[in-house]
């Protein structure tokens, strides 16, 4: 995350980032594992939001991030963060076409639904 930081910091300018480069190889070998659908089960809300598309996949991200916020800060326990982005994806008014306001908008109505769920 430092490099977007620092981005977003710097911007519209880029300055010589003191991050080391990513290089696969230093890490010898990856092991990947197919997902695991049922336990972590916010997987499968997003991946239905971003298959029905529209604003649903910016009102499953809105929620996922307030309401982890909200588990970062003790407010709520580890699996109400699922339960809280199902029910926001879920109370979301879609358009087939939309502007960047509605986008906005969809983000705000989902991240201020988690809150009023709690």
């Amino acid at each position: 995350m430092r490099i977007p930081i620092q981005y977003a910091l710097t911007y519209p300018e880029r300055y010589p980032s003191p991050v080391k480069k990513l290089n696969l190889w230093d890490f010898q070998k990856l092991t990947f594992f197919k997902p695991d659908y049922e336990t972590f089960s916010c997987l499968n809300i997003c991946r239905d939001a971003i298959r029905k598309g529209g604003l649903y996949p910016c009102a499953a991200n809105g929620a996922n991030e307030r309401a982890n916020a909200l588990f970062r800060e003790g407010k709520i326990g580890f699996l109400q963060i699922t339960e809280l982005v199902e029910k926001a994806t879920a109370e979301t008014s879609n358009k087939e076409i939309y502007s960047l306001d509605d986008v906005l908008e969809a983000d705000r109505y989902a991240r201020e639904l988690v809150d009023s769920l709690l």
